[in-house]
């Protein structure tokens, strides 16, 4: 019998793996669906030299956890120089400057003519919260911290209630007219972060998105970050499984046992005393719980588990060139973006020697509704040349020719000009499909996160059954919040804090009622709390 089966080769997972592994220590076995290590960090190799990003892509120098692992583990790291090259929406091209302009595609009322997106956001979320962006981690001076600012949003009232009590697209639209918040999901980058996420959370996180500072990328690629920490846990003892997917667990005797469909459909069995799931909510869905795991809390752990968040689907779309056309556009920045309200949405510009990458366009960033525009055309039988080095990323990344045309289309409009040059590979991938079922995550309205997290951690406190990644974490949607989740559940495992995070910057999980430390989180009137209904906030 293993002593802790993790399920879950991304970063959560992984970070587990790597801290519990020790020669002569606990027998640790890390178990994952498919055939990579990485989970949503994928840095898919090119034919042409370098790698696209088709996960996560940068952390920030502010994000402390993500550094301070990436030091310890001495990973190479580049700073992301990084310019915005304007919008294309409505049917007009224009700049930042142009948000005070006569010539913007929108009307504005003369107090929301700011200087650009950033600048209109942090307006929105003064009217929404006063103060708020002289807050942590904008403002770092102290007594600003991450404690007060959480304490400050908890203390925000609208309309009488608090935040959490909405979602973040009703509270704009009381605050800002229609005409800004359609600018702000055309410019901003992501529609999702300013739809139908938990108000409260909603802003924590565009605070963050405002304060976190100067991007980094690792220049072999963000998923080195997880197969780093895999390799070394292996170097530690732990053993690590491919092609094997969790479909079922139940509790017996003094452990657990595993159900597992391997490679071919074959069933495989294992037992281990404690469980680490370091999954999304929709991997989570797809597992087969017993119902003496949870007892009495079965129905509330599943309402919590759908409700409490939601995913966010996204996906990326790369196009190769022999010829980098776009050179001049980037004006000599490292990388280089336009925003539209087309369903490409984001258009990213790589020059050649960015991470040694070959001439690529990461032509489509799309999430929300503009992700649901791509999956009929990507469907279409006639499959366009992959640009995947990797014969075993091909089939995962395939992309149509129909798929293809209506990019070519698409950036034709968004310079004004045809492109004549024919790419010569495309990759595309959907967050939405099994199993991961989002890019990213994001906290739905009525729900305390603060009280769902570090329940969702041990749901049965008599159980050695642990959840840990970035769904149900606070800064969820960021490497940093899976990091911090991972850690956070480790603890309660009984590891002690490692000594390379000494930031007193450094923020894990802002929860169990605002008490970071010695608590475990759960309470004894758990329906109440991690529904949130029939209590005051």
């Amino acid at each position: 019998m293993l002593d802790v089966a993790v399920i879950g080769g991304g970063v959560a997972g992984c970070y587990c793996a790597y801290r519990l592994a020790a020669p002569g220590g606990p027998s640790v076995a890390l178990f994952e669906a498919s055939g990579r290590i990485g989970g949503r960090l994928w840095s898919a190799p090119l034919r042409g030299g370098g790698f696209a990003e088709i996960g996560g892509m940068f952390f920030r120098e502010n994000q402390r956890n993500v550094c301070a692992l990436i030091g310890q583990l001495g990973l190479a790291t580049a700073p992301v120089e990084f310019a915005r090259l304007g919008q294309f929406a409505r049917g007009r091209r224009f700049l930042d400057a142009d948000f005070r302009s006569e010539i913007l595609p929108f009307v504005l009322a003369d107090e929301e003519r700011q200087s650009g997106p950033a600048a209109l956001l942090a307006h929105a979320l003064e009217q929404l919260a006063p103060g708020s962006t002289d807050q942590w981690p904008i403002n770092r001076a102290p007594p600003r911290s991450a404690q007060q600012t959480f304490a400050f949003l908890r203390g925000v009232r609208h309309q009488g209630r608090p935040l959490n009590d909405y979602s973040l697209w009703n509270v704009l639209n009381n605050v800002i007219s229609n005409e800004a918040y359609a600018l702000l999901a055309a410019t901003l980058g992501s529609a999702s972060l300013l739809r139908t996420v938990n108000a409260f959370d909603g802003i924590w996180n565009l605070l963050h998105e405002l304060g976190d500072g100067q991007a980094f990328g690792l220049v072999e690629g963000y998923q080195q970050l997880p197969l780093e920490l895999g390799q070394q846990a292996q170097a530690r003892g732990a053993a690590i499984h491919l092609h094997q997917r969790l479909s079922a667990i139940s509790h017996r005797g003094d452990g657990f046992l595993l159900k597992f469909v391997g490679s071919g459909g074959a069933e495989i069995e294992r037992r281990a005393k404690q469980v680490i799931l370091a999954l999304p909510q929709r991997a989570l869905q797809l597992v087969g719980f017993d119902q003496g795991i949870f007892g009495g809390i079965g129905s509330t752990f599943e309402q919590v588990r759908d409700g409490a968040v939601r995913a966010m689907r996204s996906c990326k779309i790369f196009l190769a060139y022999d010829q980098a056309w776009w050179s001049g556009d980037a004006a000599g920045a490292r990388i280089a973006a336009r925003y539209t309200d087309m369903p490409m949405q984001q258009c990213y510009y790589f020059p050649r020697d960015a991470f040694d990458r070959s001439a690529l366009l990461m032509a489509a960033y799309a999430d929300d509704v503009s992700a649901a525009f791509w999956p009929s055309l990507a469907d279409h039988e006639t499959r366009y040349p992959a640009a995947a080095r990797e014969p075993g990323d091909v089939e995962a990344l395939g992309a149509s020719e129909a798929l293809v045309g209506s990019l070519q289309a698409q950036l034709s409009k968004l310079h004004g000009h045809e492109i004549a040059q024919v790419p010569t590979g495309a990759l595309y991938f959907d967050w939405g499909n099994d199993p991961y079922g989002g890019a990213w995550h994001a906290w739905a309205p009525h729900y305390r996160s603060w009280e769902v997290r570090p329940w969702m951690r041990q749901p049965n406190p008599g159980l050695d059954l642990f959840i840990c990644g970035e769904a149900y974490a606070q800064r969820n949607g960021w490497v940093e919040g899976a990091i911090n989740s991972a850690e956070r559940t480790l603890e309660r495992l009984g590891l002690s804090r490692p000594g390379w995070i000494s930031d007193p910057d450094f923020q894990f999980e802002v929860d169990d009622r605002g008490v970071v430390e010695n608590d475990d989180g759960n309470d004894r009137d758990v329906q109440r709390l991690v529904t949130g209904h029939g209590a005051a906030a």
